[in-house]
């Protein structure tokens, strides 16, 4: 990237040879006008042309014209850089006499000595006065009379014409405005004299019409009238030129940001800028100014966003102001929440249509149409709102890799021009998989170490989750190697879908690298190492219960086939059999896995081995058959409060708890820790203040309550049999 930002200037231009919109013809053939003119009467001609529409550029040039009239004296005159009126009427005639008395005058009294007389004149009857009538009162009193002698005389000896160019009117404030088209009135009758004012004419006419208008229509344009013998509206440029130019300044923020478009993306670019912005694209300042945003904005999100989208936006920003203010404080109107509903949202729609229209804020159904299969195409999820088109949260993951603006991850970026603090940087990510892409496992780790926290894990895990189908071998080997060794700093929060959280979709992503292994056996050896060697314990059981196996009904995936799962299970179990051997409370140390603990000893090594290992635990252990019963009872969210607590024991835990242990073994348990087992409750018990004793009323019901089940079904059973003994005897 260039060491600095070339952005473009919005000054004028003052030589033919930089014209890119037809200015110099134009301007030539006013100066033609003007110094061809043999009458001796003043003439004032208006140049009418909106802000930014090149104005000053056709004064420059018009001024460049008239060098080659020696008849023909040009004086600029800029009422906007004057603050006062008193310093605009004295300025105005300093301008007068500075030029006059250096081209003109060469003997006797000089014009500025007489405008020095004069200007006492002038700050009295502008204290006396308001606005315009100290300029009427100044310019009809005897002192004036010298002056205005004493220039005529002087132009009409010497065979020459006076041309006042006066720019920035319509810059002005509305008093300076009143006061600057009074001075022209009054002055307009010196002979061999001719003005040229551009300005816009819309601005100035509001302005004359708040100070002449009295009620009364057109008020301040038929000011004007009275004034401006020649209206000239600046020739309109060419649309074709105009978005040529304003394309140039695209192509060097783009060449400035080293970022190369695909002929795609050039095509829906021009679509859509076309479609939505020509009709708004009238001067070349407008144009200048779109580029100069790009340049700022490119290099800065470069990498980090879509850039068409980047120069979508940043058009609407120009091009309509008050709808880019409302996509920028609606994040939710655009980019999901009523579109993703397929019932009935008409009142949302309504309003989603309502305020689009007032912020588009115009009556031309074909820009109106263009604007909105804009924000329809930097927006899919508005087809809802317009038409029947849903767009599911599936194509969320599409539209982030694609680093979208409609994507809720990324939306923020394209206003904030920055990552938010939560976020990870795409250029980040992407030189953290280029490192591991050269299986340097130490270097890896550093940079995951720097860049890996308890709050930007869920949008790092799935940042990588959703390029993990794109890497290498040596990629994801190094990367499934190093995030085992930071499996720690990805929160485990217990909640309903425990498999959305950090810790669940990091292991995810160890299965997902582990699949970018082609080789089978190396798969295997890999998955059985991450496994064993995984510091965190529970991290290795997460891994194994997202491995892929083989479905026959998507034979697409590669997954493991059971014998495969069972030797990578066989790992985990010994490793999770050993790891209990140890001065290890399983109720305590792993309250949120203790089950599915015991499960992966139960699935590859046997019930036995559970077996074995709670008869001994529950001995050595006080208390321990109570904690180990309350780790099965899931945690329940309060409807209002969302404040979590422990619910009940009821019949999934069950079970589960004797799918793992025989239900004698837990009773014994409970009855060496107080004694006596109390009698069956009636009804299902609820309330108990000690938690202990609910947990084994609760066990105790659920226990007679499935054995009087059994009984129940055995019963039926010999119903059964002797009904079909009795039917088939002779």
């Amino acid at each position: 990237m260039a060491d600095h930002i070339n952005y473009s200037s919005d000054a004028p231009i003052s030589t033919p040879d930089k014209d890119r919109f037809s200015r110099w013809p134009f301007s030539k053939r006013i100066s033609e006008v003007i110094a061809n003119r043999t009458d001796p009467s003043s003439i004032v001609i208006g140049l009418y042309g909106a802000w930014g529409d090149g104005k000053t550029t056709v004064l420059n040039f018009i001024e460049e014209a008239l060098k080659t009239e020696s008849n023909v004296i040009c004086i600029r005159f800029n009422p906007w850089r004057y603050g006062t009126e008193e310093q605009l009427l004295e300025g105005f005639f300093h301008n007068i006499a500075d030029a006059l008395d250096t081209k003109l005058i060469t003997s006797g009294e000089k014009l500025k000595d007489i405008v020095k007389k004069v200007a006492p004149a002038a700050a009295g009857a502008f204290g006396q006065k308001g606005v315009g009538d100290g300029v009427a009162q100044f310019m009809t009193g005897p002192s004036l009379s010298e002056l205005r002698s004493r220039i005529e005389t002087a132009l009409e000896e010497a065979k020459k014409r006076v041309v006042i160019l006066a720019d920035d009117i319509d810059r002005l404030e509305k008093e300076e405005i009143h006061a600057t088209f009074r001075l022209v009135k009054l002055t307009a009758d010196f002979k061999y004299t001719s003005y040229i004012l551009a300005f816009d004419e819309q601005v100035v006419s509001s302005a004359l019409q708040d100070r002449y208008g009295a009620g009364a229509e057109n008020a301040g344009k038929a000011f004007l009238e009275k004034i401006i013998q020649v209206p000239l509206n600046l020739p309109s440029v060419d649309r074709k030129v105009l978005r040529g130019f304003c394309f140039e300044g695209v192509d060097n923020a783009l060449a400035i940001a080293e970022i190369k478009l695909t002929d795609q993306q050039v095509q829906e670019f021009v679509r859509d800028f076309t479609l939505a912005f020509d009709k708004r694209l009238k001067t070349p300042r407008i144009a200048r100014m779109y580029g100069n945003i790009l340049m700022f904005s490119l290099p800065i999100l470069k990498g980090e966003t879509n850039p068409v989208d980047v120069m979508l936006i940043e058009g609407v920003r120009v091009f309509f102001p008050k709808l880019y203010e409302v996509i920028k404080k609606d994040a939710g109107m655009f980019t999901g929440s009523v579109r993703d509903s397929y019932g009935n949202r008409d009142k949302e729609k309504s309003h989603t249509i309502s305020t689009i229209e007032k912020a588009i804020n115009s009556s031309d159904p074909e820009e109106v149409d263009g604007i909105l299969s804009l924000l329809k195409s930097i927006f899919p999820k508005l087809e809802a709102v317009y038409g029947n088109t849903h767009y599911g949260s599936d194509w969320e993951k599409s539209w982030s890799e694609a680093q979208r603006i409609c994507s809720s991850a990324y939306f923020q970026r394209y206003f904030t021009y920055a990552i938010p603090e939560d976020d990870i940087p795409d250029q980040t990510i992407q030189l953290l998989i280029e490192v591991s892409s050269k299986e340097d496992l130490a270097e890896t780790a550093k940079l995951l170490d720097e860049l890996l926290t308890t709050q930007n894990a869920d949008r790092l895990i799935r940042k990588l989750r959703s390029r993990a189908k794109s890497l290498s071998r040596e990629s994801s080997m190094t990367l499934a190697g190093v995030l085992l060794l930071y499996s720690g700093r990805c929160p485990n929060p217990e909640n309903l879908f425990n498999f959305n959280n950090p810790f669940a979709q990091a292991a995810m992503l160890v299965s997902d690298l582990i699949q970018n292994i082609s080789e089978k056996s190396e798969k295997i050896s890999f998955s059985q190492l991450c496994i064993k060697n995984a510091p965190d314990l529970e991290f290795s059981v997460e891994i194994c219960r997202w491995l892929r196996v083989k479905d026959k009904d998507r034979p697409e995936i590669d997954g493991f086939t059971e014998d495969e799962i069972n030797a990578i299970g066989t790992i985990l179990a010994e490793r999770i059999k050993s790891a209990l051997e140890g001065d290890v409370d399983i109720t305590t140390d792993y309250p949120k896995t203790c089950g599915n603990l015991l499960y992966q000893i139960k699935k590859y090594i046997g019930k036995s081995g559970v077996e074995d290992y709670l008869v001994s635990f529950f001995k050595t252990r006080k208390q321990s058959v109570f904690r180990f019963l309350d780790t099965f009872v899931p945690t329940a969210w309060g409807v209002e409060s969302g404040i979590s607590h422990k619910s009940d024991l009821e019949r999934e835990q069950y079970n589960a708890i004797v799918g793992l242990v025989d239900p004698e073994i837990i009773l014994s348990a409970i009855t060496q820790e107080i004694g006596q087992l109390p009698a069956v409750a009636k009804e299902y018990p609820r309330d108990d203040n000690d938690r202990n004793l609910l947990l084994t009323n609760q066990f105790l019901w659920l226990h007679n309550y499935v054995l009087q089940e059994q009984a129940k079904s055995e019963e039926g059973k010999g119903q059964q049999a002797a009904a079909d003994g009795q039917a088939a005897a002779p």
